[in-house]
């Protein structure tokens, strides 16, 4: 299927544009003006000029997917999307429009599906209007359909971006909280970007006319932990502080700091059970400590994304193991031949059973006081099946907060890839004496 695409080269259209692609549909990207190459077709239209965006939605077009974002103006966002739902009536072509979750405003403490009724806050003020204009437009046979994100991540973009930034700025990770609320943090619900483009697949190829979905993978996801984590991503280890919003507005504007102080409560079943949506992608805690908010050096290998990211997963499910006191769940991370460690008191361990012996006496209760966290700070590809990986190891308590009298270590796994698989194949942990 031909797709038309708004905002194709934005954060949630680049991902939605990837993935129709992947399912062997054909992007036509709507752009105000020819600017830099693009991998898909163009067509010239503005949102502000309804009858260039009527010309560009011709006959061979089989859906349009509107994720631009919004004008801000909502006579301008209605006309334009009347504009592209001109031609599309009487035709039984697909029409996806991008809303969000902001249009339910606060949930309360039950999650919120498709049925319940808008109440949005001011940066959406006008949204439910648009969302209803589509919705209508399945009684002139076209199937029309909305989808409400949550708050987006992945990809390293996105609000959760934001928050890294913020923990650098203020020097610890901070969260816009109500002023009613005494300090709690609020909650958001969370997806994955590529999560949600898999959404706007299903949408546009199943769902039925008149309908809305949440592209939600994860309820209520408190926003102290995602703020913890944005500071890990920052190379900040320190308790989130609560951001009053009459201060935040300052800063971010009074409609976004609102928005970031709303807590909501929303769920996507709705979309697994009735179109199939199977999300896999990491939680939004997860991909922020640990995936792609953090930054460090690569060397060696260029266009070595997936190699990196599986690297990544590696180092986090060493912590994972290590934090839980999982013996075999950290043993199934080395290579079973010849493995040879040396831990941070000099004892050298060498094969796969001696390392297993000694994880398994000395790791269960190893945590009953204190972790650690471990944070890449480099990669080396040696060659494409071998990598040199250095990691931070830094000491916290278990609530999270950073042990600052205690020793950190500097690990250095050497990496091995076997069919397919990257595992440890030699590690050394040096404690770092403090001076």
């Amino acid at each position: 299927m031909k797709v038309l695409m708004l905002g194709a080269t934005g954060y949630i259209g680049s991902a939605v544009a990837d993935h129709l692609i992947h399912h062997g549909h054909e992007v036509v990207e709507l752009t105000r003006g020819t600017g830099d190459q693009s991998r898909h077709e163009r067509r010239i239209a503005d949102l502000a000029d309804p009858d260039s965006l009527t010309r560009a939605v011709t006959p061979d077009i089989g859906a349009v997917v509107h994720a631009a974002t919004p004008t801000g103006d909502a006579a301008t966002d209605a006309a334009a999307v009347e504009a592209l739902l001109a031609p599309l009536r009487g035709t039984g072509r697909a029409f996806v429009y991008t809303s969000g979750v902001w249009v339910l405003g606060a949930t309360g403490p039950v999650p919120a599906g498709e049925d319940a009724v808008a109440n949005p806050i001011p940066i959406v003020g006008y949204r439910p209007g648009i969302e209803r204009q589509v919705r209508a437009a399945a009684d002139d046979d076209v199937r029309a359909a909305v989808i409400r994100p949550g708050i987006v991540h992945g990809r390293g973009r996105g609000i959760p971006a934001l928050l890294v930034d913020l923990a650098r700025k203020h020097g610890a990770p901070v969260f816009v909280t109500p002023a009613d609320q005494g300090g709690e943090p609020v909650h958001w619900p969370m997806v994955h970007v590529d999560d949600l483009a898999e959404l706007y697949v299903a949408v546009l190829e199943r769902a039925d006319a008149g309908t809305i979905w949440h592209g939600v993978t994860e309820s209520a996801v408190p926003v102290r932990d995602l703020t913890h984590a944005a500071g890990r991503a920052a190379g900040i280890l320190a308790a989130p502080r609560a951001w009053p919003v009459s201060e935040a507005r300052e800063a971010l504007g009074e409609a976004f700091a609102g928005a970031l102080a709303l807590d909501q409560r929303v769920t996507g079943d709705a979309a697994r059970k009735r179109l199939g949506w199977r999300p896999r992608r990491a939680g939004a805690v997860a991909e922020l400590a640990t995936g792609s908010y953090r930054t460090y050096e690569v060397l060696g290998t260029p266009d070595a994304a997936d190699d990196v990211q599986a690297i990544a997963a590696l180092v986090a499910a060493v912590e994972h193991a290590q934090q839980n006191e999982l013996p075999d769940a950290f043993m199934s991370l080395f290579r079973t031949e010849h493995p040879v460690w040396t831990t941070a008191h000099g004892m050298r361990l060498a094969g796969w059973d001696e390392i297993s012996a000694f994880t398994h006496k000395v790791l269960p209760g190893a945590m009953r006081d204190s972790t650690a966290v471990y944070d890449i700070e480099r990669v080396l590809f040696v060659r494409p099946d071998v990598a040199v990986v250095n990691v931070r190891q830094r000491p916290i308590r278990l609530d999270g907060d950073p042990l600052p009298d205690a020793h950190e270590g500097r690990p250095l796994y050497v990496l091995a890839k076997d069919d397919g698989t990257w595992r440890i194949a030699a590690a050394q942990n040096t404690q770092v004496m403090r001076s």
